[in-house]
């Protein structure tokens, strides 16, 4: 005979793994938000942010550091690269690595965007840990106030059951 769940709404709570899936759904809901009137998503800022620190990547490395299929990548760079912002250079050689790079139109749009996203750090308040708190604690106190019913700005936020 299976046996019932009996969990409570703190056992659920406790839980990192699920704290941390939930609060990245609603971070990235947010950005979007905030990086919106710059018709830019948190993921194009990804692959922005990565090209202006490396200077140029080729479109696996790029994959890679922003956390995304190298097949979603493919569009992404498309898409990018149609608005202007970034280019492909091949290597020289058939069958080489072309590298992509930021153009100036990306560096400046990426110069208007990463003040807002930085901005995002004040959605993080001071987290105060006893000796004993394990790392999973640590998480769940940071990111439990993401997943309230307050936002930042004082308003309602319907994030709190939509993970």
């Amino acid at each position: 005979m299976p046996q019932e769940f009996a969990a409570s709404r703190d056992d659920v709570d406790a839980v990192a793994a699920w704290t941390v899936i939930r609060a990245g759904r609603e971070l990235a809901r947010r950005l979007a938000t905030e990086l919106s009137p710059m018709e830019l998503t948190p993921v194009e800022f990804g692959v922005l942010v990565q090209l202006a620190t490396a200077e140029e990547l080729s479109q696996a490395e790029l994959s890679r550091a922003v956390g995304v299929r190298p097949q979603s990548m493919t569009a992404l760079v498309a898409a990018l690269g149609a608005r202007g912002l970034l280019v492909r250079r091949a290597e020289p050689g058939r069958g080489r690595l072309s590298r992509l790079t930021l153009t100036p139109a990306g560096r400046e749009l990426l110069s208007r965007a990463f003040p807002v996203v930085l901005a995002s750090n004040a959605w993080f308040g001071p987290v105060a840990v006893d000796d004993d708190a394990t790392g999973a604690d640590v998480v769940a106190t940071a990111l439990r106030p993401l997943l309230g019913s307050e936002t930042p700005d004082g308003s309602g936020s319907a994030s709190a059951g939509t993970a």
